[in-house]
């Protein structure tokens, strides 16, 4: 499998690279996106490095005692996302780690754009956006993760220990923060492929089709890890796959609105999240 989709990626990659002769001329001091590389760098470095505290404080968060999982009722699973309940608890290691190798794999893809002399031109204001991207998807998971509790499907499985469903990181299943940092990777490098090169029709279908393949083998895992149930995986998906999509798209629309920015704000220990859109007269 892991040989499978690198292989896959590395077919579609060139494909995506000979459309060049289908795309529009382009000259050579064109930037496809306006960045504010002044506030974004800055911004979108102090946001990353606060959500490692983020982090931490959302699996404190979310701790679990003997008397929470004591009180759960799987009846009061939807029936769509039940069936992760029971999942062999056996596989759950293996699982994990299969679900790590496609988020790395997912999160380093962008770095095939440097395989492309048109793009990677204008490598500092890509690398940029792919920070600035993940730090509004990172926004919009610490605004759901931190209000909303919902204990992982491992936590109401009797097989298991209840060592290990007790604790720390026990109830935010709400929504796969995997999945959706693995869906705003890929589908970033898709995105950027197909602006730069005005990548249309079947092509285009084939390159986010295989944009999605990576972070749903993730959300595969990790609900075989007893980490997420099926819903959780979908809104990842989705909230990823928004997020590297539309904040590129933001930043191309409004290249010519040179007064105006887009900043992602994350408070670490009051667990307040959200977007500053500013503009300077």
């Amino acid at each position: 499998m892991k040989i499978s989709i690198t292989l896959l990626y590395l077919t579609l990659l060139p494909l995506a690279l000979n459309a060049q002769a289908d795309s529009l001329p382009i000259e050579t001091d064109h930037k496809v996106y306006q960045m504010h590389l002044k506030y974004e760098v800055p911004g979108s470095l102090v946001f990353i490095v606060g959500s490692f505290f983020g982090f931490k404080a959302l699996d404190k968060a979310s701790i679990m005692s003997e008397s929470d999982v004591l009180k759960l009722n799987r009846a009061n699973i939807n029936g769509f996302d039940r069936p992760v309940v029971d999942y062999n608890p056996a596989g759950f290691t293996k699982a994990e780690g299969r679900s790590d190798f496609f988020l790395n794999f997912s999160i380093a893809s962008p770095v095939l754009l440097a395989l492309d002399k048109r793009v990677r031109k204008d490598w500092l204001d890509l690398l940029t956006l792919y920070m600035v991207s993940h730090a509004v998807d990172n926004t919009i998971y610490f605004a759901a993760a931190f209000p909303v509790r919902r204990a992982r499907p491992l936590t109401y499985n009797p097989d298991i220990p209840m060592s290990f469903r007790t604790g720390e990181a026990r109830s935010n299943s709400f929504f796969s923060g995997h999945v959706s940092f693995s869906a705003t990777s890929t589908f970033f490098l898709v995105k950027v492929l197909t602006d730069y090169h005005h990548i249309k029709g079947w092509q285009r279908i084939a390159l986010y089709t295989a944009a999605a393949i990576p972070p749903a083998m993730v959300g595969y895992y990790r609900m075989h890890a007893g980490k997420h149930f099926k819903t959780d995986i979908l809104l990842g998906l989705v909230v990823g796959g928004a997020s590297g999509i539309l904040v590129p798209e933001l930043h191309r629309k409004l290249k010519q609105q040179k007064h105006l920015s887009l900043q992602p704000y994350f408070n670490p220990y009051g667990g307040t999240s959200g977007l500053n859109l500013s503009y300077r007269f």
